[in-house]
């Protein structure tokens, strides 16, 4: 599979195919938040999920979702957005210091009596918010009960890591299958009851790879887009928040000769001098009047 893009493809079988690698976006993630090697783990695999969860490519539909993980790991959040750019951080990160990536310890830190909840959005629907509380597994398996549970689809999610001796993640990736209604159930089982067998970060020549199980399953590319690590955060956006917070929140920040607010998303820093924050306390009260 190509590296950083998310693929969709359908099969004559009614088998619904969306793939993604998000290497360099895992990589980008795992730098913003000077991720140890376990969370970077973590992190990468639930960037690939959000992005797989988003689909339907044709109405712009994006992903979110707060993954409670029950441990010392602390909350999960990611997002999926305008079909090809993802973002996320972890309350914790410096849980998975010292611990060696294994799909064990990935399940103790992620499942721990968690809780899914994912957020969707498109332009034919309004927001709507489904949850699910997860059995122990790792991401895949939560996802995968996520959707077999909550949404009633059946559904094989596989995300994959490959890993060099020292530790660190070389390409990060994974796929999200789903039967259509009328789909051939009996072709979907043949494909994907053992799910080790494909691994979209394998070589296009491996028979594990994307590229042979698109051609045992005769599927056909519909869309694919660049996948990209990118932020929503703004001025604008926190304009926008700070003008939601009541009088009194209001009169403590303007003690202050200025206020700092850190994106969790992406570490970027904003500093707003009290001299603009007042301007607009007063643009807006003016507006309200």
């Amino acid at each position: 599979m190509k590296t950083d893009t998310i693929q969709h493809y359908l099969s004559p079988d009614g088998i619904r195919l969306t793939a993604a690698d998000t290497s360099r976006a895992a990589a980008e993630a795992e730098a913003i938040h000077h991720l140890p090697k376990m969370s970077a783990a973590i992190m990468a695999k639930a960037i690939t999920g959000a992005a797989i969860l988003a689909n339907d490519f044709k109405n712009h539909e994006g992903v979110s979702f707060k993954w409670i993980t029950g441990s010392p790991l602390g909350n999960i959040h990611i997002d999926a957005y305008d079909g090809h750019y993802v973002r996320g951080y972890l309350d914790h990160p410096e849980t998975g210091a010292g611990i060696s990536y294994t799909t064990d310890h990935e399940a103790d830190l992620v499942s721990t009596k968690g809780q899914l909840f994912v957020t969707r959005y498109s332009l034919l629907k309004m927001p709507y918010t489904s949850m699910v509380n997860l059995s122990r597994g790792d991401i895949a398996a939560g996802l995968t009960e996520y959707l077999n549970t909550s949404e009633q689809t059946l559904s094989a999610v596989s995300l994959t890591l490959k890993i060099n001796e020292q530790g660190a993640i070389e390409r990060s990736g994974g796929f999200l299958a789903q039967l259509m209604p009328e789909g051939n159930m009996s072709r979907f089982a043949g494909l994907f009851e053992q799910l080790s067998r494909w691994d979209v970060t394998a070589d296009a020549a491996s028979k594990q790879s994307l590229e042979a199980l698109i051609t045992e399953g005769k599927f056909e590319l519909l869309e694919e887009a660049p996948l990209a690590f990118r932020c929503t955060c703004s001025e604008e956006r926190i304009h926008s928040t700070l003008m939601t917070l009541p009088r009194s929140e209001r009169e403590s920040l303007l003690q202050e000769p200025s206020i700092e607010i850190v994106c969790h998303y992406c570490g970027k820093k904003y500093v707003i001098r009290n001299e603009i924050l007042r301007k607009w306390f007063e643009e807006e009260q003016k507006g309200v009047q």
